[in-house]
């Protein structure tokens, strides 16, 4: 999987870690996974060439186990060897020489359980209580929320996958959500 490669270029280079929310799927299941929108409801794939929104769920599934394969392929990688006992091994500068970096991926978790983790609860809770805040904007904080982290809304069909790097002290821990 070349995004999984992507990713894991892209961590050596420059370092940080990588969140993808989307909804998705772990990999289980016998769901549809192409879909067609129009108007905001789900319609036939062929119903309106052309005039209708297409959408695929991630396979975060295959996600995680292509970051794995691609951390596992890169990270262990031998440096190549001379073709014939004659060739002296050239050593790449250090620069061109991949770097060995562990990383690990995270979940995926559902974007409630990812939320709820986070402290979305207790942030909505504290802007509704506070003093200038408007029955109406507590009432659209509220119904955000819900929207956010029931499961019959967005709460379960979006999930989320952290990926990381192991921490200089040898050790994966996981990042906060997870």
């Amino acid at each position: 999987m070349m995004l999984a490669q992507d990713i894991w270029q892209r961590m050596v280079k420059c370092g940080g870690a990588a969140l993808i929310i989307d909804y998705g799927h772990d990999g289980t299941g016998n769901t549809d996974t192409l879909r067609a929108f129009h108007r905001h409801k789900q319609v036939h794939l062929l119903s309106r060439p052309g005039r209708v929104d297409v959408t695929a769920d991630v396979n975060f599934g295959a996600l995680k186990q292509a970051i794995q394969s691609a951390a596992h392929l890169y990270s262990s990688k031998p440096s190549p060897s001379p073709q014939n006992e004659n060739e002296v091994e050239q050593e790449q500068p250090t620069e061109q020489r991949p770097k060995r970096i562990d990383i690990e991926a995270f979940g995926p978790v559902t974007q409630g359980h990812f939320l709820a983790r986070m402290g979305a609860m207790e942030r909505v809770t504290h802007l509704i209580q506070k003093d200038d805040t408007t029955d109406q904007q507590a009432e659209d904080l509220f119904n955000a929320l819900e929207r956010l982290v029931l499961p019959e809304q967005m709460g379960e069909r979006y999930k989320v996958m952290a990926i990381c790097k192991k921490r200089s002290d040898d050790i994966f821990s996981a990042p906060p959500g997870f």
